[in-house]
């Protein structure tokens, strides 16, 4: 090509607007449409998300005000089985589906078609099974609801990822926004209005998932993707073969996330497991923010599997969203006792203190998880289970060892610590697939100084303390620098030109 010709074509960006494509020539830097396609995708997504996470942000204080710490502990460990087994009745079909309907290897409605077969599959088992989860002492009288919220559940995250996977995001978005709604306002009649407990709890939780499924139904036409003829045995097992393994990969996860609970309860108690579920609730932003993003990265992800760059395309992105995640986290971590003593009834003392381990758990839980992304590309569904395995190994030994003697730090220390191990060995083990380009330096420093503001939570607080924690947050942001200045000029470099082409 003629060199005189390439600065003019290194220039050009190319932008979308709607459904309409078009060249611009550019001054600054180049931003091709894998980035505005996966900014775009995120956007939707975090849009629709918005009202729903500030919702379910806001009804935390409303718990702790009308139920006990041993009923908030009950009614968690209630959901918390009902995430566990959730895999297992959809047979981890929810995994397949987005796979398989992105990548446009199998047609959508033999997808839809093979996966309701699975669904209903679930459903018959899960009904078969009544007396026997009736017997554990920890559904008990909520067996009822239980089964119910578990075959609900499972049938919208299956059909959730159909929505992400045929390109109607803002309809998954808006799923999510219904479900919460409904959610709120249920909990608000049943336990404000009714005072019914536990019970209002989980038929707020039930009704709220049955409308969501009635919103999946409608809004996608459903019935449009299912059809008898559209039922095939060679599909079925291919989308099996894939997800199969992930089933487990999904108990080792929910081991690393959720077994800690029913440690707590065994050794400290139910008002203890309540406390500690409280102390999660602010902390999980940083894993909101990340798997609202996450839903956007997984399809870009697979599309941009076979692109000429796609090493570089990953460690940018990869460097850009840690950056934001590790100064979420810093600022949660910061700002725990302040906001956990203003808005938690004064029966949740305490649940401020485990809140920047849990913080720090959660980054290396998202940086775990973008690492996990390359499995789902390449279809290495085993990799994922075996490296999460040893994560789980790691969590369930140290949750044993830790709790007795340091209560619900010691879980959170645990979690953290077993997250880590992912992370590392992802990092390592994804080398093989692709080769990233980390920042090391800036990644390295941001633990150390997240790991100084953990170190301060187990000190008494203090207004000095608070100082400390604020002026390691400012630390942070000195070392993110330059990925900070970064994403602020590509933003608005992204923004101008949309300004200029309006």
């Amino acid at each position: 090509m003629c060199q005189r010709a390439r600065p003019l074509l290194d220039s050009i960006e190319f932008y979308s607007s709607s459904d309409t494509y078009f060249f611009q020539v550019a001054d600054g830097i180049h931003l091709d449409n894998r980035y505005k396609k996966l900014v775009s995708n995120a956007a939707v997504f975090f849009i629709g998300n918005l009202g729903s996470k500030v919702i379910t942000f806001l009804i935390v204080p409303f718990y702790t005000y009308f139920l006990t710490t041993e009923e908030y502990g009950t009614a968690d460990l209630v959901t918390t089985t009902v995430n566990l087994l959730v895999p297992f009745a959809m047979v981890g079909m929810n995994e397949a589906v987005l796979r398989f309907t992105v990548s446009k290897e199998v047609d959508v409605k033999t997808i839809a078609s093979n996966s309701l077969l699975v669904v209903i599959a679930g459903w018959v088992i899960c009904w078969l099974l009544f007396p026997l989860f009736r017997m554990f002492s920890v559904i008990g009288d909520n067996v009822f609801y239980f089964l119910l919220l578990l075959c609900l559940t499972s049938f919208n995250y299956v059909f959730m990822q159909l929505l992400r996977g045929i390109g109607n995001s803002k309809a998954f978005a808006a799923n999510g926004v219904v479900i919460t709604f409904v959610t709120a306002f249920s909990n608000v009649l049943a336990l404000a209005v009714w005072h019914l407990g536990v019970g209002g709890y989980l038929a707020s939780m039930v009704v709220a998932q049955f409308i969501g499924a009635l919103h999946i139904i409608v809004s996608c036409k459903l019935w449009k993707f299912l059809s008898f003829s559209s039922l095939n045995r060679h599909a079925l097992n291919d989308m099996l073969t894939y997800c199969i393994p992930l089933i487990p990969n999904s108990l080792m996860w929910w081991i690393m996330s959720a077994s800690d609970r029913y440690v707590i309860l065994f050794f400290i108690g139910a008002s203890a497991n309540g406390i500690y579920n409280v102390a999660q609730k602010i902390p999980q932003i940083v894993n909101i923010v990340y798997n609202i993003f996450m839903q956007a990265w997984q399809i870009s992800a697979i599309e941009e599997r076979e692109s000429a760059d796609n090493a570089k395309f990953q460690s940018t992105v990869f460097r850009y969203i840690f950056v934001v995640l590790a100064v979420a986290s810093s600022l949660i971590a910061a700002s725990a006792y302040p906001v956990y003593t203003f808005l938690m009834s004064s029966s949740y003392e305490g649940s401020w203190q485990p809140v920047a381990m849990l913080s720090l758990a959660n980054l290396f839980s998202c940086v775990a998880a973008f690492f996990g992304t390359t499995y789902v590309v390449t279809k290495e569904s085993k990799k994922a289970f075996s490296t999460t395995a040893i994560g789980a190994i790691v969590n369930i030994a140290l949750t044993l060892l830790l709790v007795p003697g340091f209560g619900i730090m010691g879980a959170a220390g645990a979690t953290a610590i077993s997250y880590a191990v992912i992370a590392a060995v992802r990092a390592r083990d994804t080398r093989k697939f692709i080769k990233l380009d980390f920042h090391r330096g800036e990644i390295a420093a941001s633990f150390v100084l997240i790991g100084a503001q953990v170190a301060l939570s187990f000190a008494p607080f203090s207004h000095g303390v608070l100082i400390v924690e604020f002026l390691l947050v400012f630390a942070l942001l000195f070392v993110l620098r330059n990925g900070l200045l970064d994403i602020a000029r590509k933003g608005m470099k992204v923004v101008g030109k949309r300004k200029q082409s309006a």
